[in-house]
């Protein structure tokens, strides 16, 4: 693999893998049972895990981890093998998405669910954050308001399934319409006497997929909790594999992008700002974790990326550099920690996009092998997937240059 900046080569054994392409997106996630209730834009493919485990020769008694869980790609493909998973994400949403789709399900006590969601009359709306009020006209949020009542009254999987399905309904009447990295807001007229339609339209394909996908005797375990990839709250030497993709460092702040689904779950706008400072630093609003100093002692950035930082032209925004060094920090840690967690022989696998800054792109896949041999683990391969095109303000002011987003195999010791 050839390094994008005037540094020394890395030597990763890299293989093209354009078979892989179409497992980079969340193309498949729209009509696969359960995957499709809820997930993130920039989601990967569960036949990406699938091949991945395949690769690994994964054994069907082992423990599947994902540090990154997101909306539970790698969890629910687990899943669907047999195998026990382990998912930990900082963001609530991302955390109850993941259980509503591995949770097993009693038909019967769904379907006594949704007949006390329906049943329940209409409410007041409360007090709601004012990005809520622009979202939504007061007659919707009334109308969401009491489909939202009975479901929080709900406990255990079914409370999760219901407001999954709420979530994803809303979003075809929220004026808050996702774009890119942050949102842009929309005019239409109030549609509130289609909310509860919409709904039941939603449960109603969900309850098929459970139809089709369910685990009636629990199966394998599955367990996902919120945590911070950077300290996860898992014994050492405690699962055989791991399979994510961290944020890439795009600036792409998912706390924004998803903000009015956080305000419907009962997040507070504190909460949500506290959320996005927490999150790795993929982005320029967030923070250098608290209490990491020790850990980072043993961190250096290496050459690779000291040579990318070197690059980058005098006048480029400050908080780039910021950026990109605090998401390196944090890629390390996270690093440790799965050096922490897998058993000898383990295997880890981290989904990768490269990205360029004031025309230079920067080659995350090779930076982060680097960082995982410092986090003491070994460097197996690199499959190049895709390449993609660069963003069009950067490709009017300095041409294309199409990145690389890769899977990045690393494994540790069995020594």
């Amino acid at each position: 693999m050839t390094a994008a900046v005037d540094a020394p080569a890395v030597p990763l054994e890299s293989s093209h893998r354009p078979e892989l392409a179409s497992t980079a997106t969340s193309r498949d996630l729209k009509s696969a049972p359960r995957h499709r209730w809820f997930y993130f834009p920039h989601s990967y493919s569960y036949r990406l895990v699938n091949a991945i485990l395949d690769h690994w020769q994964f054994p069907a008694g082992g423990v599947l981890a994902d540090n990154f869980a997101g909306s539970g790609t790698t969890l629910l493909a687990a899943r669907e093998r047999g195998l026990a998973a382990l998912g930990f994400d900082l963001s609530p949403l991302a955390v109850m998405v993941a259980k509503a789709k591995i949770a097993p399900y009693n038909e019967r006590a769904l379907d006594d669910g949704l007949s006390k969601i329906l049943g329940c009359g209409s409410a007041n709306s409360p007090q709601v954050p004012h990005r809520l009020s622009r979202a939504f006209t007061e007659a919707e949020l009334k109308e969401i308001n009491a489909l939202l009542r009975p479901i929080r009254a709900l406990r255990g999987a079914p409370r999760n399934f219901f407001l999954v399905a709420l979530l994803c309904a809303m979003r075809e009447f929220s004026r808050a319409v996702p774009d890119g990295g942050w949102f842009r807001w929309q005019q239409w007229p109030d549609r509130s006497e289609e909310i509860r339609d919409t709904f039941k339209r939603t449960v109603a394909l969900m309850l098929d997929d459970v139809g089709v996908l369910n685990w009636p005797d629990g199966g394998r375990a599955a367990r996902v909790r919120r945590a911070d990839a950077r300290k996860l709250p898992l014994g050492s030497s405690f699962v055989d594999g791991l399979i994510t993709s961290p944020p890439y460092p795009n600036r792409h702040d998912y706390s924004r992008v998803f903000h009015i689904e956080l305000l419907l779950l009962g997040a507070a706008e504190s909460q949500v700002t506290k959320l996005r400072h927490r999150s790795i630093r993929s982005h320029v609003e967030a923070k250098p974790p608290p209490g990491h100093t020790r850990q980072l002692r043993q961190y250096k950035p290496t050459a690779t990326l000291q040579a990318a930082l070197k690059a980058l032209p005098p006048n480029t925004d400050r908080r780039i550099r910021r950026l990109l060094r605090g998401y390196f920090e944090d890629i390390y840690l996270s690093l440790v920690e799965v050096a922490r967690i897998l058993r000898p022989g383990g295997r880890a696998a981290y989904v990768i996009g490269n990205v360029r800054y004031a025309g230079v792109m920067i080659p995350v896949d090779e930076i982060t092998a680097e960082l995982a041999s410092q986090a003491g683990l070994d460097f197996d391969a690199s499959w190049v997937m895709r390449l993609r095109g660069n963003a069009a303000q950067q490709m009017g002011r300095y041409g294309r240059e199409p990145s690389r987003e890769s899977v990045v195999l690393l494994s540790k010791a069995t020594g």
